[in-house]
């Protein structure tokens, strides 16, 4: 048995949405993932990584959110303060909730959830680990939200309900700088499965084929045998 894709149309927040479909041998219900591309838009690196994570056993969705037009999206995101702060109120973050809650609802999903953001969208799992039914959301150097650990000062509160998180990021980097994720880390504390890496920014696209990119991936997915399948016996 192999895994199996399929192409949906889904409309979130009011916008249509094209959703790559990833299933795992069996086709489930099984674990589902949520994984969402970085700046550079929807490259075949990241249908690899679907491709693998559903070999592993996962349900994954694979979101183009530049349905449409990119440079629309992007504008959204850096030009109104909504976006470039990553608040929970943004049209953008809306979608991804939305897509949340649809992704649970499909056939194959046994109703546990985790989520990959990066760069662009890294800022999108930190909101989205605020839900209670999210068990593994993984952070790779969120470019937004610009202030405190990546979201709203006024919106911080809200990690207090976060169950856990495990995050990737560069040591340097002018995109998601230090302060954005040792504020992270401050709020998280032990929540929080922080890793600091000496490549640049973009893990899962020019730095896949490194060592440390090689590593993150690796604890990537064991963070999520860990928390969506092997401890399914307390569920």
């Amino acid at each position: 048995m192999t895994v199996t894709s399929s192409i949906l149309k889904l409309m979130a927040n009011g916008r249509e949405i094209t959703v790559e479909r990833y299933l795992p041998p069996g086709g489930g219900p099984a674990p589902s993932v949520l994984y969402l591309h970085e700046i550079f838009g929807l490259l075949d690196c990241y249908r690899e990584d679907a491709r693998e994570l559903a070999s592993r056993g996962y349900v994954v969705w694979l979101p183009d959110l530049f349905s449409g037009r990119a440079i629309d999206y992007c504008v959204r995101a850096a030009v109104r303060s909504v976006g470039r702060t990553n608040s929970a109120s943004s049209p953008l973050y809306r979608e991804i909730d939305a897509l949340l809650d649809q992704l649970k609802q499909d056939d194959a999903c046994n109703g546990r959830l985790g989520i990959i953001g990066m760069c662009l969208t890294g800022g999108f799992v930190i909101q989205a680990a605020m839900r209670d039914d999210m068990e593994a959301p993984v952070v790779y150097h969120h470019s937004f939200g610009l202030q405190g650990a990546g979201l709203p000062v006024q919106e911080e509160d809200g990690l207090a309900s976060v169950q856990r998180m495990q995050g990737h990021w560069s040591r340097v980097d002018p995109f998601c700088p230090k302060k954005r994720r040792e504020r992270l880390k401050e709020l998280l504390g032990d929540r929080l499965d922080a890793n600091v890496y000496n490549i640049p920014h973009g893990f899962r696209s020019a730095g896949r084929g490194t060592r440390d990119g090689k590593i993150a991936w690796e604890r990537t997915l064991a963070f999520f045998d860990r928390h969506l399948t092997e401890d399914a016996h307390d569920h």
